[in-house]
Order: structure tokens, then sequence, then C-alpha cells
């Protein structure tokens, strides 16, 4: 029986995304231990697949529409899959042969719906082969922001929004730089052992490792091979996490002997960067509402050796299943959200959600952050974060917030983090976004119960 290639195992998984909604890094985590026959060659050309049919597919499917004779919605979305991995090829990857790219797919289109599928598979993409120079593309001078959504594949209205914040060349520098592929970014666990000691390790093993320009446990792997192939992840030496991610903890600020609650804590990033700050000492309630997600909390305490963490499922909307008058020093709502600040690493989202999900999941965000600010002991500290970029699911939960809890202020971020993050300081936020370094795009605010401090 003939072993599944990284072309099969792409369209397996590009499905999955479609229909479970699951982040590709997952996925092919797993079929990396499905598919053991898998080379490091395989596992990094089957990476460059998924990843880059997600991040283009905008730029695919106008390019696929331009030759098909009806509506490109009509088109059964495995045999789309099917056209969109072979043109992913022929258009982005000079190194695959065309030939190769062309007949694989047609081999794999007959598989799902036999000849008919191939003969349909092979016209079209032989027609692009010979007419991809004659390929009309939208006009920048007529319609510039239509441009934009298909050259750097885009939903048309987020280039819409983005065009009217931030203008059009603005926008075209935040496209481009949201489709570069991000870096490998760890996270020390000083618990265990000091960046400098484990930059050494990595040196010892032919990585390239490098300290992260803003965070001071951070380390960027640069030409990192699969994550899976990373040593001394076992013993608990360091945990993925990006960079801005890593600095919603400075502006927390967590102190040695605190109690500290971590509101929405999976998969546990910053519960455990919490918990080293405080040096393992004092106590760590860690939330959510996922069982499941709960476990990956656990699987990086006990990996990383921290043992402060207390796991409590819970709904963060409703009264939490705590000892009664419990407060805490410090509030950690790091929320869920629409995720467009990390479309680096999840292109996939681009295409999965919509405008209409920002006010759903803004409500949400309004009503966590209400019921947990609660929770919060006088002159204590409460930081909201998101890992997004719009001002309904930012800007306006917060101060919508402080509008009707008065007992609350903000609080002077660029106290807590290092000079050389004040940049990422805006309007008394913190705010990764627009990019400007090789991070995700986060916000926090730092808000202070009891006191009337301004930034």
């Amino acid at each position: 029986m003939r072993k599944k290639t990284p072309r099969a195992i792409c369209l397996e998984i590009l499905r999955r995304v479609e229909e479970a909604d699951r982040h590709p890094d997952a996925l092919l985590s797993d079929s990396f231990k499905q598919y053991r026959h898998l080379t490091p060659l395989d596992r990094a050309f089957l990476t460059e697949l998924t990843y880059g049919i997600l991040r283009w597919q905008g730029k695919l499917d106008w390019v696929i529409s331009r030759f098909l004779r009806g509506p490109l919605e009509k088109t059964e979305p495995a045999v789309l899959n099917v056209l969109r991995l072979g043109l992913y090829q022929i258009l982005f990857l000079t190194r695959t042969p065309v030939s190769a790219a062309v007949n694989e797919s047609v081999e794999l289109a007959k598989k799902i719906r036999g000849k008919g599928g191939a003969g349909f598979v092979n016209a079209i993409l032989r027609s692009v082969v010979r007419e991809r120079e004659k390929i009309v593309y939208p006009d920048i001078t007529k319609d510039p922001i239509l441009h934009l959504s298909v050259m750097e594949s885009y939903p048309l209205w987020l280039v819409q929004r983005w065009v009217s914040e931030w203008g059009l060349e603005e926008t075209h520098r935040i496209c481009r730089a949201m489709n570069q592929i991000s870096p490998l970014t760890l996270r020390t666990n000083t618990l265990k052992i000091s960046l400098e000691d484990l930059i050494q390790k990595l040196r010892e093993k032919g990585l390239t490792p490098l300290p992260a320009c803003f965070s001071d446990d951070g380390i960027v792997v640069k030409d990192a091979p699969p994550v899976s192939e990373i040593p001394f992840f076992k013993e608990g030496l360091y945990i993925i996490q990006d960079e801005a991610s890593q600095l919603v903890t400075e502006v927390l600020g967590p102190q040695p002997g605190e109690r500290i609650l971590d509101a929405c804590a999976a998969p546990g990033g910053k519960t455990t960067h919490i918990a080293q700050r405080m040096e393992s000492e004092g106590e760590i309630y860690a939330l959510d509402i996922s069982r499941e997600k709960l476990g990956l909390v656990e699987e990086a305490c006990k990996r990383l050796g921290i043992k402060i963490v207390k796991i409590v499922k819970t709904d963060g909307t409703k009264t939490l299943p705590l000892p009664e008058k419990m407060k805490f020093d410090r509030v950690l709502v790091d929320v869920p959200c629409s995720g467009f600040g990390t479309l680096r690493k999840n292109p996939d989202l681009k295409w999965r959600r919509g405008e209409e999900d920002i006010k759903r999941i803004s409500e949400l965000q309004a009503s966590i952050l209400a019921n947990v600010s609660r929770y919060v002991k006088d002159g204590g500290m409460l930081v909201y974060s998101t890992c997004t970029v719009f001002r309904e699911e930012n800007e306006d939960v917060v101060e919508s917030f402080l509008d009707e809890h008065t007992e609350f202020r903000l609080d002077r971020i660029g106290d807590v983090l290092p000079e050389k993050c004040h940049r990422f300081i805006k309007d008394g936020y913190f705010k990764t976004f627009p990019p400007g370094g090789e991070m995700d795009g986060f916000f926090a605010a730092r808000i202070r119960k009891g006191q009337t401090f301004l930034c």
C-alpha cells in the first residue's frame, strides 16, 4: 500500500481546518505523529504547502475563478482545495516542477471524484500554466483596495477597514508584514535555566538562537526546524510563546507571594510566565471554560516544574467557584478574541472569521471583564489583553468598562515596561499593531482598582 504523500496529507489538513475549526499548527503536529514515514524534507514541504495555501487563498481563488465557467462558490470544496494545492505550487514554489504539481493534483482529484474530477483539475491547471502571464489582476489605479485584497490575499472587508484607519500605504505595509512567516520564539523557563545557558545549549545542538529584542526571557531561533525537532522541550527548559505575549506578563507585573487570577488561562503560556515571575512563591488560580484546554495548562505546569497553579473549570461570565470573599492582588483577563493579530501563525483566520464575528466576540469580552473585575482587591491590578487588532475588541471594551466601573482607572504602563518597550505604548495602552517588529499584534490595558492614576 502506497504511503500517504505530503500533498495528500495537506488536503486532509485543509479539510479539517474548514470543518473542525482547528488551527493548522495543531493539525500539522498531529500529522507528524500519525505519519511516521515522513522525512524532515516531507514535513517541511507539508508545512510550506499548508501555510502557503491558507495564506494565499484569496489570490489563488482569484486566479482559479478566471478559468472557471461558473462561480467559484459552486465548486466542490474538496476539488477546490486540490486546485489551490496545484496552483500554489505553480505560482509560488519555483523549485517544484510544474509537471509534478499538475500531475500529482490530477491523481488526487481522481481519488476524490474519479475521471471527471481529474479531467476538470487537469484542464484548469494546464490552462493556468499556458496563460499565467495573461492573467488580469485588479488595477491598483482604478480600485486600489480590491487590488490589495487580491494581490496580498486578504478579505475585502479587512482591507477596507485598515485603509480607513491607517491609509493605503500603511495598509500595504501591514498586509506584507502579516504575510511573512513568523519566527520561532521561545520563552526561557528561568525556574530551571538562565537565558544565556539555554542559548548555549541550543547552539551546541546546531541551532541559531538569539536573544529576543524586547522580552528578557525570549529567544528567537533563526531558520528553525519543525518544533518537534527542537531539543530540551520535554526537559521543560522553555515554552513556545510569541514575544508580544511574553510582554503582557510584564504589563501585569506579578510579584512573589501574591495571589493572582488568570481568568482565561488556556493554553498556559501566560499562566506559567506569571509563575516564573513570582519565583514559584504565592498562588495562581487558572480558569478556563474548557476541561480539554485546561489539560494543556496542567501539562505545561508539570513539564516546567510549576506547582503553585490551581486549575478551575468555569465560565468567566458567571460567578466564579472560589472561596467566599476571595480577592486577588492581580487579575489577568486574556479574553477570547478574533485573533487577527496572529495572522502570520494562523492565516486561516482571514477566511474563517468575518466582520460580523467582531461584535459578537466583543460582547463576550465585555461580559468576562465586568464579571472578573469583581475579584480584584482594593488597590489591586487588572490587565485586559487580546491578540487582535480591532478597536471594538480592544479600546472600546476597556473604555466602556471604565465608564461603568468608576472605581477603576488606567494605570501607567510605562512604569512597568522597560524603556526599550515604550515604543509600543500608544494612547496609554500596550499595542504591537501595526507591526513594528517581529511580534504578533497584541493589546493590553493596565487598570488599577481604587486609585486615580491616569496615563
